[in-house]
This record gives C-alpha cells, structure tokens and sequence, in this order.
C-alpha cells in the first residue's frame, strides 16, 4: 500500500515543481534552458509515477526510489520558491521618499538587487543543474526497476466482489436496522407512486453495508415480496451495459453472450415480463449523475409493473444525492458492547469468558470504534490465543500476519477512490494530527493551501477548492463530521481511528507514519518541547514543512533557522510572550498562527514574509492588546488575516488586495487608515466588522469602503463608539454604508440618528448607483442595538428570509407601527414569512406595539413560524399584537406594562410551547380574548379553560401581583409531564 499511494501523492509536488519552472524561472533569462530541461525530466518522472501508482508495490527498492524522488522534488520546490520570494522583494521593496522611509527590516534586502546580477543567476543555475542530474539518475534507475513511461489512465483496479448468498454468522446489533430497512421497502412498494422506490445506506468501509444488506436481501426473498430478487456488486465501474448483463445473468441461469445495447435490454424486458423485482446495488462508486440517470431510464423502460424498489449501498454521500432515494439510513457504528459481543462469541463460542480476558477484550473492543468489520478481524486473531497474545494485541493491535491487512485493506478503496493526486495528497496530510484531534475545518483547508496541495482555476479559487475537498472527504466517510453550526457548515471534523491508520499508512512524510525517509509534517505535542532527548534533529528540521506546536512547554531549545524549508508553523503555548528572532528566516513561510500565545507586540520583520497567506494573531484573551507592526502592508499575497477587535490596524491596510479574512476594520482618524483603505479589498469575504465609524466625516467619505461591491461579505456589523463628542452624522455616513445584496446577516449597532436612512428603512439596496432598488431578499438575521436617538423601526415584514430579529436598546422608539410589516396588499399574504425569533429588549419609551392593517379585510398570515418571542424590560408597553403565532416553542415576557396578555398567544401555542416565562409584570390582572372588545363580549381564562400544554418543561410566573389568584394557582398546579421549574 505505502509504495503505491506514495506514488499517487507524489504527483501533487511534482506538478507544483512543473507550474513553479513555467511561472519563475522564465522570468530570468540565464535560466531558461535549465528550466526546459528540469520540466521536461519532472514529466518524464511522472509518467513513471502513473504506472507505480497502477500497481501492488512490494518491491523495497522502488519503495526508496520513491523516497528519492520525493527528496529530489522537495529541493527543486524550495529552490524555485526561495527564486520567486527574491523576485518579491525587489517588486515589494518600497522606495525611499520625504513621506516613507524604508522600514529598518528592509534594509538587508539591499543584498536581494544583486540577484538580478549575473553571481545570483549563476547560483540558481548551478542548483538547478544539480536537480537535474539527481533526476536524470532517477530516470534511470526507475528504468532498471522494471517501471515505464505511463500516461494517467482510469484503469479499473481490482475489488472484492459481494453476493447474497455468503453469511455471515455474527449478525449483531443490526436487528432493529433491519427491521425498520424491510418496513420501509414493504411499505414503499404499496404506497410510493413512482415504479420504482429507492433505498440507500450508506457508511464507511467495515461498517456491515453489505452484511445488512444481505440480511433485508435473504428476509424479502423468503417472504416472497418481490417477483424476482437481484443482486449484483457494482464496485467504480458504473457501466450501463455492463450492469444491465449482470442484472440478466442473475435472472437466467446461461450467461449472457456480448450483444448490442438494444439485444440485452430486450432480452431483460422479457425476464422482467409482469414481476416485480428487488434489485440490489451494492458498493456503488459512482458520482456521474448522467450515468445514473441512463441506467435508472432504461431500467424503467425495461418494465412495467408497479411495485419495485432498489437498495443502494455506498460510502459516499455524493452517491445518495445522485440516486435520490425515498429514503436514506446512515449507518452508524456498533456500541462497545456489540463490539465486544462479536470478538466473544468468535472468540468463545456461547461459552463464559474468563474475567482476566474479559477485562483485556474489552479494551481491544474499544479500539475496535464501532466497526464490525474490526471486530470481526480481531476476535478471528484472539480466538485460541492465550492471555499474554491477548494483552500484546492490545497494546500493538494488528500486525500485518495477524490479519491486520484486512482492515486497511477495506477502507483503502475508499482512498483508491479518490479521483485526484491532490485529494489523495489532502487526505494523507491528515495523518500529522494525533489520533481523536478535532480539526477545525477552515484551517485545514488554509494548511493544504500553504502546502501548495490546492490549485485554482478561472472559476474557483484555492479556498473554494478546499471546501470541495472536505465535503469529498466527508462524503466518502474518510472524515467525520464533529460540528456543524446553526447554518448547517462544517465547523471541525475528525478521522475514525482506523482511518488514521490508513492516512499513516498512505503517508510517506508524516511523523506518526512510520519508517518515512523525511518527515515533512509535524505536530508537537504536550511533554514534547523542552526535553533534551526531544529536540528536533537537525537533519529532520532541515526537510519539515509543517511544524505545530500545541506544547505549553518552553520553545528555547528550538533553532528556527533550522527549519529551512517550513511553510506552516503554529505556536499555541501560552508560555511565549516573544518571538524568537530566528523565526525571521523563515522565507518560504505561508501560514503562521500564534493566536495562543501572550506575544503582544509582532515585529517589524514580519513584513518580510513576502509568501505569507494567512496569519492569525487574534486571541479569545482579551486582556492580551497585540500591536500589528506597519510593515505588515508589505505582505501582497496574504488572503486572511485573523484579528481581534481590539487591534489599532497600521497605515496602507488597503495595499493587501489579495485579502479575504479580514473579521475587524476599526476606523483610524490618520491617512492610511481611514475607511477608504476598505476600498480596494475588494475580495473581502464571510464576516466584516467595521468599528469606529463615528470617525468618518460623511456619505462621501463612507461610500469609498465600497461595501456595495463586495459581494462575497455574507455577515456585516456595523459599530459607532459609545464615547464621543462634538456633531453626530451618523444618519449621513449611514447612507453612504449601503452594502451588496447578498448579505444573510445584518447588525447595526451605536447607530444615533433619529431615523435610519432610505436603503436601511426599506431594507432595500440600490443595484447601481442610480439603479434600481433590490430587496434584501437573502437577509436571515437582523439586529439593531444601541441605537438610543432612533425614533421608529424599518419595515421588516416583506423580507423572505428572515429568521432572527432583535431589537435592544432602542430608546426613543415609543412605537412600533404598521410600517414595520411592510407593504400589506393582496399580493402579501404572509408577513414575517420565515421569522423564528424575535426579542424586544430594554425599550423605556415602547408604549404600544401595533396591530398589523390589512386594507381588504381579507386573511393574512402574521409570524407563521415564530418559535422564540422575547419582550423584556420594556415597562411601558401597554398594547400589543393580538395573534403571535401557531408555533411558539418558547415565550418570554418580563417587565412590560401590559394589564392584558392576549389569550391567543397562549391558546394558539398549546400543542408546541416548551418554555413559558411570565416575570416582573406588576400590571398583568389577566390573560383574556377581550383584546379591544366590551367586557361583556369577552371572558378572562382560567383553569377551565386554560389548554393542557404537552410539552411544555419551563414554566416560571413570579411577580405578577394582579394577575387573577385562580388563573395563577391554576397554572401553578398545571400537572405537566416533564416540568422542571416551577417559580412562585
């Protein structure tokens, strides 16, 4: 396994080296013919790289050609790179001016001028050379090995093949899966309109996909469901024909001799004639929607009949969205318990287990994570073995003559799976993070990115690619998901054990894979940094690329300088409070994070990474105030800088127009960090906060931030600071901070004008400077705090999308009118279509919070989807909407005015209200449907009539003094399932 994928992931730096000669060296016209020569090698390499990675590689010489050729390509990447960083510098190199001196970092780059000079590209050239006589002897020695010149292909590898017939006799903890696969199928053949119902399960490899299967498949068959049953294994060649012979062979007994299309699908019509079927599809590889959709067509075309349904197993979520299933079961992994279950009983029998193996066979069931597949391996390794067999499996678990091959082995086609060098490359990086981690997505994604895994092309950029890459990933069970946010994006991921094992095992350059050459990766941990016997040898820090540092202990014994050739390093021990002035040779650096650390000022020489693309300097530590030092303008390839709020940004910010990440934009009072710096960055994209903006003048001077051309920024706040004197413009800077159509959500907050300006009030925004106005259709959350002088509310109730809306602190706002549902007419029906929450907060003035007007009289829909309402401290509300919702789940009412709570908002809400919080309302005398009715016309509710609430486990009334006692005794003594808190 290790020669064949080295192989497949050497490709990636070999084609990087490729793209580096055509992009660098041809810049410099001495180096031409070496660089023709050094390209030309790299291909003729990588078409022996294409036939090693085609075969079983167990030869250990062309296992250390590989290591050679990797060596070799890794120097040219680091010459190439060191080439472009110089080109760089002379580019970056500011020059000397009255307004702008050079920076005193740069004063050693005087020495960079003289690599236009003939010494410099001599230099460049006898390394060059050197690279190319190190490649010409690899082409030959991959000669003498027996490999050849291949161009890529997609030749078929080999794969089990599965059948229905094959038992397996340790079927545990699947049962109730199984019974609820069979209800579903049964139920779906008498229900389900379409011909044919679909039903997928998907998994990693060794989960038991097939072994369930197998037992739905054998179950139906003896229940005679179905009119004919099939099974057929599909493995990555998803071929019609090929599909549609095996189909027939499974229904004939003679075997299907090479025929046109049109012959087989005649001869399976007949087969089919008037019978249902069960068609199995087990272990489907294939993301090509066409394919599917040409086999899925002709099969109906095939028959007729009402009544049939497919079962597809896969690892791959891409998969299940291609087939689109009526349903689809993800299978998890077995407990520990079942684990431990199947290693018994292969292990045991029936039989009792000794106490002292117990003990051992559980622990080894726990490494087992779930998989039957591992389970089932080991107790077949255990089974005869004595106590002492059983405590070395534990601490070494499989060896490759134990059967240990097999596990890998079954996962390994996943890998197999994988349709680029690139992907396969991200996937072994994998292995440098210890076994359990949880890798936080987005910097994964910025790790491949400065290991040059990640190309972009005319439509997607490096980032984009990345994202494709973990969804990839994801979907063939290779990562696991750990957690998602409320928008539903993966937030950080891990790997599966056995996974990580596999990562090692495909990894020629990690340190937790074994028996490497060099390692490449690295990720130091606890106890590591500070010890004598744990330093990094030099020879080793020579070839790191990737060095993070996750050890609270002292980094002093690490010389930086050694490290050569180093494009990720991360500090996350708190115990540094400076950098170490050796880090500054690091010129191939591109991701640099020292987030955890107490460093408080950066250095001047920062600016010197001219490769640098992300560095992450904010802390959760807000007591730590870091200083970013002006040089930090110099750094034009840097696409996301990570800051806290609290960071005074320097002079010339806009200069890095290759920027993506920039969360925090204070507004400075000097030139160099007004807010127009914000107008030439132009590829801002996810979170912006821009505080400070009581520093800017004027529409004018707001409308240079041109945040109506950045369309990729998703979530925008926008901060006035509480402490200021002299005129207040706000309304008019406002107005000149109209951002793009496309944002989801919204804050604005310390906002002093009396009202909000035209594009704010009708959440509306011109598509052009004079153009027309484009609803914020895409809006999701909307908040408006802080601003004490604004008088009235925007309307809000057209926005489509809208889930969450808060508005706190609104001082001078004494009511919320019919404006704020927008344009109520025949062609509005719902308002607030989409709202789940809404909080009213700490609003003196509110008196009265209106009723919606319909001008028709006909039916409107108000808060169809509300689940959260929230008024608190709003003391002298004393009139609000009769109707709220049909959905409430919970309900907040504390200090406000009211004397009568609507009995709709209780009554409408019975069946979904889950918390209910009724506090502080001195004037409360009853909750009632007499809402602007004589009092004769209406009745006050009580325990009569209040409504049982199932769900309902929250429930507090306390300081409602003039509420009537029996309504309150009769809430209080509500017996309610699954109540926890009941406040007098």
């Amino acid at each position: 396994m290790e020669g064949e994928a080295a192989a497949a992931v050497l490709q990636v730096l070999v084609q990087n080296v490729i793209d580096l000669c055509k992009k660098e060296i041809s810049q410099i016209r001495d180096l031409d013919k070496n660089a023709a020569k050094l390209t030309k090698s790299l291909k003729t390499i990588q078409k022996f790289l294409n036939d090693a990675e085609t075969r079983n590689i167990t030869s250990e010489a062309v296992k250390e050609w590989l290591k050679k050729l990797e060596d070799v390509a890794f120097d040219a990447d680091n010459v190439l790179d060191e080439l472009n960083y110089h080109i760089l510098s002379d580019q970056i190199k500011p020059a000397e001016t009255e307004e702008e001196k050079v920076p005193s970092c740069f004063s050693r780059l005087s020495c960079f001028s003289c690599f236009k000079h003939t010494s410099r590209s001599r230099n460049m050239a006898v390394r060059i050379q050197e690279i190319n006589e190190n490649l010409e002897s690899l082409h030959k020695e991959g000669a003498g090995l027996g490999l050849v010149e291949k161009l890529a292909d997609d030749q078929p590898k080999t794969y089990l093949e599965t059948d229905s017939y094959t038992l397996d006799p340790f079927f545990i903890g699947r049962d109730d899966v199984e019974s609820e696969i069979v209800e579903k199928l049964t139920k779906s053949i008498t229900t389900d309109e379409r011909a044919v119902s679909i039903i997928s399960i998907v998994g990693m490899g060794g989960l038991g996909k097939t072994t369930l299967t197998r037992k739905v498949f054998n179950r139906l068959k003896n229940e005679n469901r179905f009119g004919s049953h099939i099974w057929v294994h599909v493995s990555p060649n998803f071929d019609a024909i090929t599909l549609f012979k095996k189909i027939l062979n499974n229904l004939n007994s003679n075997q299907v001799e090479i025929a046109s299309r049109e012959d087989i699908l005649a001869k399976l019509k007949e087969a089919l004639k008037d019978k249902t079927y069960l068609l199995v599809l087990d272990d489907v590889w294939n993301e090509d929607r066409s394919k599917w959709e040409d086999f899925f067509n002709s099969l109906l075309g095939v028959s007729s009949v009402m009544g049939n349904a497919i079962v597809v197993t896969t690892r791959s979520m891409e998969v299940d969205s291609i087939v689109n299933p009526l349903h689809t079961h993800k299978l998890e992994g077995l407990s520990e318990e079942e684990c431990w279950s199947i290693i018994k009983v292969k292990t045991f029998g029936e039989g009792n287990v000794p106490s002292e193996f117990e003990a051992i066979g559980r622990k080894i069931a726990r490494r087992c994570r779930g998989l039957p597949l591992a389970a089932n391996v080991v107790g077949g390794v255990l089974r005869n073995k004595d106590e002492e067999k059983w405590r070395s499996i534990e601490d070494k678990w499989l060896s490759p003559d134990e059967g240990g091959d097999d596990i890998p082995n079954i996962l390994r086609l996943s890998f197999d799976n994988l349709s680029l060098p690139s992907l396969k490359k991200c996937f072994a990086y994998c292995a440098m993070f210890p076994k359990g981690s949880k890798i936080n997505k987005r910097k994964l994604i910025e790790f491949w990115m400065a290991e040059g895994f990640l190309q972009a092309d005319e439509r997607d950029d490096m980032e984009f690619v990345g994202e494709k890459f973990i969804n990839v990933l994801l979907h063939n069970s290779l990562l696991q998901v750990l957690w998602r946010v409320d928008d539903g994006n993966v937030r950080s991921c891990g790997m599966h054990d056995l996974v990580h094992d596999l990562a090692c095992s495909v990894s020629s350059s990690s340190d937790r894979a074994g028996g490497s050459s060099r390692v490449r990766y690295m990720t130091l941990e606890d106890n590591y940094c500070g010890e004598e016997s744990s330093r990094i040898p030099k020879e080793m820090a020579k070839s790191l690329r990737t060095l993070l540092i996750t050890s609270e202990g002292d980094i002093s014994d690490i010389n930086f300088s050694d490290l050569e050739s180093l494009h990720v390093l991360r500090l996350d021990s708190q115990v540094i409070k400076e950098l170490p002035s050796s880090i500054r040779k690091l010129i191939h650096l591109r991701d640099f994070d020292i987030s955890k650390t107490r460093i408080e000022v950066l250095p001047d020489w920062i600016g010197e990474f001219f490769h640098l693309q992300t560095l992450r300097v904010d802390s959760s530590d807000f007591r730590i105030r870091r200083k970013v030092p002006s040089t930090i303008k110099y750094l034009i390839n840097l696409r996301h800088l990570y800051i806290h709020q609290f960071v005074e940004l320097p002079m010339g910010i806009g200069r890095l127009t290759c920027l993506q990440t920039l969360k925090y934009f204070p507004v400075g009072d000097e030139n160099g960090c007004k807010i127009e710096e914000l107008g030439s960055l132009n590829n801002l994209k996810g979170e912006l906060t821009i505080l400070h903006l009581e520093r800017v003048h004027d529409k004018e001077e707001a409308g240079k931030a041109n945040l109506f051309k950045k369309s990729k920024i998703l979530n925008l706040c926008l901060m006035w600071g509480v402490d200021r004197e002299g005129e207040r413009n706000d309304e008019d800077v406002l107005e000149g901070l109209q951002p793009h159509s496309h944002l989801r959500e919204f804050e604005i907050r310390g906002f002093n004008g009396k009202r909000f300006p035209s594009w704010t009030q009708k959440m509306a925004v011109r598509d052009a400077p004079q153009g027309s106005w484009v609803v914020l259709n895409k809006l999701m959350s909307l908040s408006l705090s802080n601003c004490y002088e604004c008088e009235e509310i925007p309307m809000l109730g057209q926005l489509p999308n809208l889930k969450s809306l808060v508005l706190l602190r609104l001082d001078n706002v004494k009511c919320i009118n019919s404006s704020f549902y927008g344009m109520v007419n025949k062609d509005t029906r719902i308002v607030f279509p989409a709202l789940e929450k809404l909080m009213l907060s700490s609003m003196p003035k509110l008196a009265e919070w209106a009723e919606i007007e319909i001008s028709d009289g006909s039916e409107v829909k108000l808060f169809p989807r509300l689940q959260h309402l929230t008024i608190i401290r709003c003391e002298q509300l004393m009139s609000v909407p009769s109707h709220v919702s049909s959905c409430l789940e919970e309900l907040r009412i504390e200090e406000i005015g009211v004397e009568c709570l609507p009995a709709d908002w209780l009554l409408s809400n019975s069946e979904t209200l889950s918390y209910l919080r009724i506090s502080s309302c001195w004037n409360l005398r009853e909750i009632s449907d007499r809402w602007g009715e004589e009092e004769s016309e209406g009745r006050s509710f009580t325990i009569t009539s209040l409504p049982i609430f199932p769900r309902l486990t929250f429930l507090t009334i306390k300081g409602v003094p003039k509420l009537s006692l029996e309504t309150v005794d009769a809430m209080r003594r509500l017996q309610i399932h699954g109540i926890k808190r009941i406040e007098p």
